[in-house]
């Protein structure tokens, strides 16, 4: 969740890291590219779901030259929630910002957090199933529009009890890329 987790992560060897947050502030990105820079291993991803993030990952990775994308999801998010876009449109035009920065940035995926939702295990279990349909209908648009960086697509979500969902939701995404 955070880059101090990521700098623990990285003293530890690991060598893929999902940072499940946007990547922002000036030192917490210089830490990431300073590691990408020097291990050309590193497998990392980050969260995008503004044109203002992109616009300031871009900058960033203009000046540190890593020689490779810097690997972003898209986050679908809802009403009322944390994070993430809240339409298909905005998640559009963010995808197509990060399309348009290549070869700064690469889209390989989309994702969610769907673990802030109502007590009511009903109405969660109904939440979750419209959310996670707007994740997979971002993705499909993607895909449609060749938004995706060349490779297989990463979908993921998770920060509650509902991964049977997300799991089954997922597997029948109907992507035509391979799909993770």
């Amino acid at each position: 969740a955070t880059t101090q987790q990521m700098a623990v992560a990285r003293d530890f060897g690991v060598s893929r890291i999902i940072l499940a947050n946007q990547l922002v502030g000036r030192q917490a990105i210089r830490y990431v590219f300073d590691e990408l820079k020097r291990d050309p291993a590193l497998d990392f991803y980050c969260i995008v779901d503004s044109e203002a993030n992109v616009a300031q990952l871009v900058a960033a990775a203009k000046l540190a030259n890593i020689g490779r994308p810097l690997q972003v999801f898209l986050e679908g998010g809802w009403q009322g929630g944390r994070t993430g876009v809240r339409d298909i449109a905005t998640g559009i035009k963010v995808a197509r910002a990060v399309k348009a920065a290549a070869p700064h940035l690469a889209l390989r995926g989309v994702e969610g957090f769907e673990g802030l939702t109502p007590a009511d295990r009903t109405a969660a279990e109904t939440q979750v199933r419209t959310f996670l349909d707007m994740l997979v209908q971002l993705a499909q648009e993607c895909e449609e529009a060749d938004l995706f960086a060349p490779g297989e697509v990463i979908l993921t979500a998770g920060g509650s009890a509902f991964y049977d969902m997300v799991l089954a939701r997922f597997s029948h995404a109907g992507l035509k890329s391979p799909t993770r």
